[in-house]
């Protein structure tokens, strides 16, 4: 005997049915994440804020496509905000893609277009006396490139390329100025990313004028970088000799150093410039600066003898601080103590080497005052 439902439970168990079938259909409609993109430029660091959410899934999986064959991927995220910073090598225009991945595997993708460039170069902080006044006037830079230790190389090139080309800078001395063994050799002993090679061809780029230079290393730096210094000059050079100046002759030491000499033409006369980095003192009996010192002073009066220059010049990072207790001062007091030899910087700043310590001239180390 077939049993017959009541009419109230057949309509229950359709409607059951309809509600499940409706509850099925809404989950299959799975809704992408949503992903927002802000990005701030700074010369050529960018710096990409990255908001995203799910109404249904925590996103899981991000993937950002800089543009130039770099792609981060981010995985286990606990936030909805995500900051990310890039930095580029070349000015260029850049899509960044961004991808965002939920739980189910569904996924979406944001893009933006920016123009990473230099930032630009602002002197306006360099007093009005240090620029030209005249043709008869010469301009001389000398500054520590450090070798390749900061993350934004092409930013500092730019930024002494700059000062150099707007200022019309003739001559400049430059420490640390480094290359890597490893790098393909373009002329002689200069290869591909030696730093003085850099700068002289970026000058030609952007102003149209032609920096010889001279460069010799005395030591590796980091152990891979061949460590040195290099004189350049928009007017003749016509002699060159770079000469150990140190107890070590070992391009493994530190201790390591060399005087680089160079003749150069100018339009009044002959003069001889020199690029140089002494060592530091390390003890109270540590001598080694001061012998390093009185070599390049025995350099300076060979080259005088030979060459009858106008002048001598001598730049460098001498890494010594006037303004420090004795003995620390001895090797500025040692390159200044015979009148030879007159500070530019104090000539520039005569309160420079006044205590207390100033910090309108505070050294790169923000600590020491004095030009040396």
């Amino acid at each position: 005997m077939k049993r017959v439902l009541p009419l109230h439970c057949v309509v229950l168990i359709l409607a059951f049915t309809t509600l499940w079938t409706g509850c099925k259909k809404e989950e299959e409609a799975d809704v992408p994440p949503n992903i927002a993109l802000e990005a701030v430029q700074d010369g050529l660091l960018i710096d990409l804020t990255i908001t995203s959410q799910d109404p249904e899934n925590a996103v899981t999986e991000l993937s950002i496509d800089w543009g130039d064959s770099d792609i981060d991927i981010i995985q286990g995220i606990s936030s909805t905000t995500i900051e990310e910073e890039h930095l580029y090598d070349e000015p260029s225009e850049t899509t960044i893609t961004v991808t965002a991945w939920d739980a189910d595997g569904d996924k979406t993708e944001e893009t933006v277009v920016l123009n990473p460039d230099f930032a630009a170069v602002d002197l306006s902080g360099i007093k009005n006396t240090l620029y030209k006044d005249s043709e008869d006037e010469f301009l001389i830079l000398t500054v520590n490139l450090h070798t390749y230790q900061e993350d934004r190389q092409n930013e500092k090139f730019h930024i002494i390329t700059e000062l150099i080309g707007q200022m019309d800078v003739d001559l400049i001395a430059l420490q640390e100025c480094a290359q890597h063994q490893s790098a393909e050799l373009v002329s002689g002993e200069i290869k591909a990313d030696n730093m003085a090679l850099i700068l002289s061809e970026r000058i030609q780029e952007n102003y149209g004028v032609d920096y010889s230079f001279v460069w010799d290393w005395a030591h590796y730096g980091w152990n891979v970088w061949e460590e040195g210094l290099a004189v350049m000059s928009k007017h003749p050079i016509t002699d060159s000799e770079g000469r150990y100046i140190s107890s070590s002759q070992s391009t493994s030491s530190i201790i390591s150093r060399k005087g680089l000499h160079a003749a150069v033409s100018l339009p009044q006369g002959d003069i001889d410039i020199f690029s140089v980095h002494t060592h530091w003192r390390t003890s109270e009996s540590d001598t080694e600066q001061d012998q390093q010192v009185m070599e390049l002073q025995a350099m300076v009066e060979e080259k005088e003898l030979q060459n009858s220059p106008l002048g001598s010049i001598v730049c460098g990072d001498f890494n010594s601080n006037p303004t420090s207790s004795p003995p620390w001062d001895n090797g500025y007091v040692t390159m200044l103590d015979n009148g030879t030899y007159v500070d530019t910087f104090l000539e520039v700043y005569p309160d420079a080497n006044d205590l207390p310590q100033q910090h309108i001239y505070n050294t790169i180390g923000g600590s020491f005052p004095g030009g040396s």
